[in-house]
């Protein structure tokens, strides 16, 4: 099992996928930073992309932290999805266009704009939550380092 430290680094992206599912990933690292104790600032329970991807492949919260115990790998978390749950795969591209579009609701706007200003001061490029937590943990580039 690899180790998960998210209090000095930052799980992989929401659009990281593993057998075709988005935020798998992401939720396999959050999981394991939990399991050590290591989770920082993150939330494994009651997050929004967490409480997303649970509700498609139908687990819980702690089915699925149970799952990534006893696996000591990506790989056999992903056999037990494959032998347990068995994720319906339009619930799945549902998802995945979910995690690539989610731009925020209307009374999620003023938080989003205020985040987005606390991260990149001036930057109106980024309109979806991924993008915002993909330029927070520096996967994209932020518009005010580019300025000249």
């Amino acid at each position: 099992m690899r180790d998960m430290d998210l209090t000095t680094g930052f799980p992989r992206s929401p659009r990281d996928e593993l057998d075709g599912i988005m935020l798998l990933p992401r939720a396999i690292d959050k999981a394991r930073a939990q399991l050590e104790g290591k989770l920082g600032e993150y939330k494994y329970y009651g997050c929004r992309l967490n409480t997303r991807l649970f509700n498609t492949l139908g687990v819980t919260d702690d089915e699925f932290l149970d799952a990534v115990r006893r696996s000591p790998d990506d790989n056999a978390v992903m056999e037990w999805i494959r032998e347990y749950v068995r994720p319906e795969r339009d619930k799945v591209e549902k998802l995945n266009q979910w995690v690539l579009n989610n731009e925020p609701a209307d009374k999620e706007r003023e938080e989003f704009c205020s985040e987005l200003e606390r991260i990149d001061p001036g930057n109106d490029s980024v309109k979806t939550w991924t993008e915002l937590i993909d330029l927070e943990e520096g996967r994209l580039k932020k518009e005010s380092s580019t300025a000249t």
